[in-house]
């Protein structure tokens, strides 16, 4: 056990409730400091959950940041730029769940303001600190004269998790602030895509969102790709993406009326097929299959694997990288320049796209 980081959560919705706290709370290397949250409901019973005194449970997040005792925060609101932007000033270590914000305009000033203090910035992609992704990113390198990739992921409802958490909505949040915050989210997407794509504003909001865990994977194992071709068909995005000597095909799109959860991703050589199979984020330990199909060696015998490379919960394992991140001084895998690149790209998909009569 190295030094305790006092932890603060601003932002206590589901992701919040079904993922963050209970991993902060059982890594002796974190202490769960406070809450914020724009309900009162939700930070008292939170408070009560996690034992912590009433004067560490706040709806305003200024004078959360003003404790100097507070070290590092998640923000897990549903706009991250203007808690972004205040926890860097206030010189607190942050993780941001994705995406980073939703323009580069607004990324570019959280970072900026992140290295002004000096501060680690991390951020929520998950998926990447997965024990099958980052079995499957090994494998790739041993991969010679790749011909093809597939990224595809449909995201289906989310309505079972009230069912099987015990979560605590802010039903007490005032109408007209949450029309507010949706407003300012909106505004900012739109000066990212502009007004002449305003239909597509819900395909890029599906690249920022849900498809971002994909771009930052496949990033991650063939860098940044250009973008040949994309159309946008309400929240269902198609795009090709080159990669020079070979190219992607990405899909993504949400069904939120049918509990589906549909991501894969393919890698193709002449040697080797690899696909990666992830499970529904919300269900904790979830197995995340990687396969592979070759031949043995020296033969045309052909072979396919199934690895389950770790039971090990991603939430927890990018926890443990954000302590070293802080007490080691490295750099996250996910931090803010790299997360910025996942925006330009949803950007970049989003104006390839032909807007039809224009």
């Amino acid at each position: 056990m190295g030094k305790v980081i006092n932890v603060g959560v601003i932002g206590c919705g589901q992701i919040a409730q079904i993922m963050h706290l209970p991993y902060i709370q059982e890594n002796e290397n974190f202490n769960l400091y406070s809450l914020c949250d724009l309900s009162q409901y939700v930070v008292d019973k939170l408070g009560e959950k996690y034992h912590l005194p009433k004067d560490k449970l706040f709806t305003n997040m200024d004078e959360m940041l003003a404790d100097k005792d507070l070290e590092a925060v998640i923000i897990c609101t549903k706009d991250h730029y203007e808690p972004g932007v205040k926890a860097a000033k206030a010189g607190k270590h942050m993780i941001i769940e994705k995406p980073l914000a939703y323009s580069l305009a607004q990324a570019d000033e959280i970072i900026a303001e992140a290295k002004k203090s000096g501060v680690i910035l991390q951020v929520g992609y998950m998926k990447r600190y997965d024990p099958g992704f980052e079995y499957a990113l090994e494998k790739v390198k041993t991969m010679k004269d790749i011909k093809f990739m597939r990224v595809h992921d449909f995201g289906g409802s989310f309505d079972f998790t009230t069912k099987i958490y015990d979560l605590y909505a802010g039903t007490d949040i005032p109408k007209e602030v949450i029309e507010e915050g949706n407003k300012a989210m909106n505004d900012a997407k739109i000066s990212e895509i502009g007004e002449d794509r305003a239909e597509y504003v819900n395909g890029y909001d599906l690249i920022c969102g849900l498809s971002s865990h994909d771009t930052i994977l496949m990033r991650h194992m063939f860098g940044y790709p250009k973008v040949k071709y994309a159309e946008v068909k309400g929240q269902f995005v198609s795009a090709i993406l080159d990669y020079g000597e070979f190219n992607c095909v990405f899909e993504s799109g949400g069904i939120w009326n049918r509990r589906d959860w549909d991501e894969e991703l393919y890698v193709y050589s002449p040697d080797c097929k690899l696909s990666v199979h992830f499970p529904w984020p919300y269900l904790k330990n979830g197995v995340t299959m990687v396969k592979v199909n070759e031949n043995e060696p020296g033969t045309m015998v052909n072979v396919e694997k199934e690895i389950t490379a770790d039971f090990d919960e991603s939430y927890r394992r990018e926890w443990k990288h954000f302590y070293e991140c802080i007490t080691e001084g490295k750099t996250p895998y996910t931090s803010g320049e790299d997360a910025r690149m996942d925006l330009q790209l949803a950007s970049d998909i989003i104006h390839a796209a032909t807007v039809p009569g224009k």
